[in-house]
């Protein structure tokens, strides 16, 4: 399937840093391509060919599936779908 470059970014991996007065004291990715909860596996240009819908909705249970393993994690997804004409050029 081809793809149209709409100059809209799809982020894929979430990184948890967690420091205890300015050291590091934990890190931890995530990807957005593996299996979770009732997810399978995906790869990049899987991400790439899915609708916005799809992907949105992955998203969201991607977000719920780190919260539930980072306890008292809150993730904001607003930037994980965004221009980026740089790297997604029309």
């Amino acid at each position: 399937m081809a793809t149209t470059n709409t100059g809209m970014q799809r982020a894929e991996t979430l990184t948890i840093s967690k420091s205890v007065g300015g050291t590091l004291v934990y890190e931890h990715s995530y990807s957005l391509l593996s299996a979770f909860s009732t997810y399978s596996a995906i790869t990049s240009q899987d991400v790439t060919e899915m609708s916005v819908a799809s992907y949105t909705a992955r998203l969201e249970a991607f977000k719920e599936y780190v919260e539930s393993i980072e306890v008292g994690l809150s993730i904001s997804t607003t930037d994980a779908y965004r221009e980026n004409l740089t790297s997604c050029p029309i």
